[in-house]
């Protein structure tokens, strides 16, 4: 179906986000559907951290960390010596930063779109990949 990045899941979940409406609802067709999203491993601490350190609430960081890990509709595919490996070279020659370019190094291998909020990462990886904004 889709790689998920972690600007939607965190826009779907913070209330005040400028895109927290078109991303929930987003997130609601795709449990409503019974379908699941990929990401990366690492959008366990990509979803935690900013929760910890920018809202303070290191708890419901972790709480999300669970539930992600627990959810049927999430997809989380382990960052591997080779993924990791074509990050770094999408990464070095669309100029995208390297946690982004794992997720479309991830959305390339899975021949699935990558979904995003994320401007620069869209518009660099638009040529390697299908993208969405919610």
């Amino acid at each position: 179906m889709a790689v998920v990045d972690t600007s939607v899941l965190l826009s779907a979940l913070i209330p005040i986000d400028t895109h927290h409406t078109s991303c929930k609802a987003w997130l609601d067709r795709i449990i409503e559907a019974k379908q699941q999203v990929s990401a990366p491993s690492i959008i366990l601490s990509e979803v935690a951290a900013p929760l910890g350190r920018a809202h303070n609430k290191p708890q419901v960081g972790e709480k999300l960390v669970q539930h992600i890990m627990n959810s049927p509709y999430m997809n989380l595919i382990p960052v591997s010596i080779p993924l990791a490996k074509r990050a770094a070279i999408i990464g070095a020659n669309y100029k995208i930063r390297g946690c982004d370019a794992i997720y479309v190094a991830l959305a390339e291998l899975l021949d699935e779109e990558l979904v995003t909020l994320d401007q620069q990462q869209a518009e660099r990886a638009k040529s390697i990949v299908r993208v969405y904004h919610p």
